[in-house]
């Protein structure tokens, strides 16, 4: 069997000092998950965007991170573009296939009652994710399988993403479905 955990390890720990990782959260209940406004939706249901002044405050945390790693300036706020008019942000919804042969290569940190995509391979870039965009659901083609991860902490979506990966193992699946919501900033359009 694939080494179910070995993606957490890509976790990339060390971008966000205050965010706990999968072997910080071993120590507490894998169960446990962070309350959320929301009821979380069954099996089937369509899973709403996630809140976006949370979506904004944690993009925002991971960019700081990012530069203070890279030795860069950080961006300007977002919260602070969109407030002062410079720019327009949205939540989008997308989807996109993981597949087992590339599941090392993809980087989750927590950060503000949000786990954010921190790190993709190339083939992952190819197969829809993105650095910053946050897992609400997966699934496993052909299967009953279909969790929300909405608002729930690198714990909890490390343990759900773990069971689809066994899940789809189990069934012959060569990868599993993600629905991701991704924060878009909004432009006119250049005359």
């Amino acid at each position: 069997l694939f080494p179910m955990a070995c993606f957490l390890l890509a976790a990339n720990a060390w971008l966000l000092p205050p965010a706990r990782t999968l072997s910080a959260q071993r120590q507490l209940s894998a169960s446990r998950v962070r309350p959320c406004m929301q009821r979380q939706p069954t099996a089937g249901e369509d899973v709403p965007p996630v809140d976006k002044a949370t979506f904004v405050a944690a993009v925002e945390i991971l960019d700081r991170e990012l530069a203070k790693a890279g030795g860069v300036d950080p961006p300007k706020s977002l919260s602070e573009a969109e407030g002062s008019g410079e720019a327009a942000f949205a939540i989008g919804k997308t989807t996109a296939k993981l597949p087992l042969s590339e599941v090392e290569g993809l980087g989750l940190v927590e950060a503000t009652y949000l786990v954010l995509v921190s790190g993709v391979t190339t083939p992952l870039v190819e197969s829809g994710l993105q650095v910053k965009d946050t897992i609400v659901s997966v699934s496993v083609e052909g299967t009953e399988l279909h969790e929300s991860t909405r608002a729930l902490d690198l714990a909890a979506t490390a343990e759900r993403l773990t069971a689809a990966i066994k899940t789809a193992e189990e069934n012959g699946v060569a990868e599993i479905g993600l629905e991701l919501n991704r924060l878009v900033e909004l432009r006119y359009a250049e005359k």
